[in-house]
């Protein structure tokens, strides 16, 4: 055996998988595209991948394997490094002052008061975090505007 094999998640693809294509935002025909660095033969690890639909990672003109990562990400302005650091970031949910206060990507959301209870607090946190996913392809692409603006039915702690 030589190195090291690369992580495998098969929770974590079916999750990518239900995230839509970064490039078009269709729902439909999803694929998990690994995109990290990988050995002859060999996929990158699982936590590289990035929701493409069909047309875009295999089959178009434009697709991730027919153009390569670079000219992929350059025809359509993404920033896969950061798309994959964005899916891949953790949420967490803190008890401050008496009150549920989510971080995302190092950005405090007021949850609730604990008398509302942790179910809810993490609920809203979930619709947080699969509202910052659902805007990955826009954010992310090069010279957009950064993610600060981001509109969400929860209040941004101050």
């Amino acid at each position: 055996m030589r190195g090291r094999f690369p992580t495998r998640n098969s929770r974590y693809l079916a999750w990518i998988r239900a995230q839509p294509c970064v490039v078009c935002g269709t729902r439909k025909g999803i694929e998990a595209s690994h995109t990290g660095p990988h050995g002859l033969g060999q996929k990158s690890p699982d936590t590289s991948a990035v929701p493409l639909c069909a047309m875009h990672h295999r089959t178009g003109n434009d697709s991730y394997h027919r153009l390569g990562p670079r000219k992929f990400a350059e025809r359509h302005n993404l920033d896969i490094p950061e798309i994959v650091r964005r899916l891949n970031s953790k949420p967490i949910v803190k008890i401050e002052s008496g009150t549920f206060v989510g971080y995302l990507e190092d950005q405090p959301y007021f949850l609730g008061h604990v008398e509302f209870g942790l179910a809810r607090a993490v609920r809203q946190m979930m619709a947080l975090c699969q509202e910052d996913r659902l805007s990955l392809g826009l954010e992310t692409r090069r010279q957009a505007p950064d993610s600060a603006g981001r509109a969400n039915s929860v209040e941004k702690a101050s």
